[in-house]
């Protein structure tokens, strides 16, 4: 079993005026007090790198070998990421050029991770 937590942060567009960079910086930061020290940061971004599904398989189980214990995927609010919490993540991963809420990311990307997992397991889920 792979425990799983879905962790989110107060949305900071509203209420408080916060714009642009100002905005970024602010989710960048209360992101970044969410995130366990040491774990591995992976940030969504349609720029990232595109794995199939059994090379994302491959990537996770790599994680695992190396000694990682925790990963954190990181998905941005509708003004995006924080450049500063971007350029420090271990991995800036695409789920496709195409813009989704980040609802439907966080959707995308459970399936995504269950689909590797059932890889390695030799599961047929992923057929």
């Amino acid at each position: 079993m792979t425990p799983i937590e879905i962790v989110e942060v107060r949305d900071l567009s509203k209420g408080r005026g916060l714009k642009g960079a100002a905005l970024l910086a602010a989710e960048g930061a209360a992101i970044a007090r969410a995130l366990a020290p040491g774990c591995c940061n992976v940030v969504l971004d349609e720029r990232g790198t595109q794995f199939s599904s059994p090379e994302f398989s491959r990537w996770l189980e790599a994680q695992q070998v190396q000694g990682t214990r925790e990963i954190a995927f990181i998905v941005g609010g509708p003004e995006g990421i924080d450049p500063i919490l971007s350029e420090q993540a271990h991995l800036r991963l695409s789920l496709g050029k195409m813009t989704w809420t980040h609802e439907m990311a966080r959707l995308l990307l459970l399936e995504q991770v269950y689909r590797a997992l059932s890889i390695s397991r030799n599961i047929p889920y992923h057929r």
